[in-house]
């Protein structure tokens, strides 16, 4: 038995005809029929219920999947962590949640690093950006921390084997339309914002409060708006006396008629960058970093 054996049983499983799993392999039938008989002889078990339909499962072959499943996960894991040196050196990812900075820092390092042929910038939740620094799909992850999630967090990140780095440390801003009645405060506190529905942001299913996205629990008020998308969220703040809260490390809020004011009493909040423990940065990435942290000195008002 080997790893393509049992990539030719899940492919069969999930196509539900050797045929069509035949051609999402880019090989001919014939072979894939003899390769997983000669593996259906090695152990003895018949994995398939073969008719002119197509292929269905027996009860072995089910049990035989999911355990596939797991291992083909594991050797993915493994294949992309010890990847061809010379590919990596010309890829370059991180994983982090939406912040305007990080389009700037990027632009930066584009111009700066010519010889790389691919950028990938995946914008998520703290939760998948966590999944995907630690299987080595991203080699930094950027996510914020406080005092209400870094125990949960930290202990998820060492049970990650990730190591975590605070840059910058921010206090938790309101964002609000050029008009709204509390626009022209110096401070926003939450007794003020108890009169406005929240729009909230958040893309996780799990109820793990320290996963949210959203910087200020919900606060008592009749109306909540809940989204996870960041288009819609500006919408409904622009068009409403709603209110957002974020980082206020955003670059011309003006210009898309909002207002940020710093919310008292807020607790401080780090940005922060994830990476595997015990593992050397690339060239890139360490120069990603570094102007990163330039950028934060630049704007060191935040703190």
């Amino acid at each position: 038995m080997n790893i393509q054996q049992m990539k030719y049983v899940v492919a069969i499983a999930n196509n539900g005809s050797f045929r069509e799993a035949a051609k999402k392999l880019y090989i001919a039938q014939p072979s894939l029929s003899h390769a997983v008989k000669e593996l259906e002889e090695e152990l003895s078990t018949k994995l398939f219920h073969r008719t002119n339909r197509g292929a269905n499962l027996t009860e072995e072959g089910v049990e035989f999947v999911l355990m596939a499943q797991k291992l083909l996960a594991q050797f993915d894991l493994i294949e992309t962590r010890y990847s061809n040196v010379e590919e990596k050196n010309v890829h370059f990812s991180i994983s982090a949640q939406h912040y305007d900075f990080l389009a700037i820092v990027i632009s930066k390092l584009l111009m700066d690093e010519l010889n790389y042929k691919s950028f990938r910038i995946f914008e998520s939740t703290t939760q998948k950006i966590i999944q995907d620094v630690s299987k080595f799909r991203s080699e930094l992850g950027i996510i914020f921390l406080n005092d209400q999630n870094s125990v949960a967090i930290g202990r998820v990140l060492e049970q990650e084997n990730l190591e975590h780095e605070s840059l910058i440390s921010f206090r938790t801003h309101v964002f609000i339309r050029s008009g709204h009645p509390l626009a022209e405060k110096k401070e926003i506190s939450e007794e003020d914002l108890r009169a406005y529905p929240q729009v909230r942001f958040s893309q996780e299913s799990n109820n793990y409060s320290y996963f949210q996205e959203d910087l200020v629990d919900a606060i008592e008020t009749d109306r909540v708006i809940h989204t996870s998308d960041r288009g819609t969220l500006t919408g409904i703040l622009q068009r409403t006396d709603g209110y957002g809260t974020g980082s206020g490390l955003v670059e011309n809020p003006e210009a898309q008629d909002l207002v940020l004011i710093p919310l008292k009493n807020s607790p401080i909040n780090r940005i922060t960058v994830i990476r595997p423990k015990n593992k050397q940065l690339s060239p890139i990435a360490a120069k990603f970093i570094a102007i990163l942290r330039e950028y934060f000195q630049e704007h060191h008002e935040f703190a």
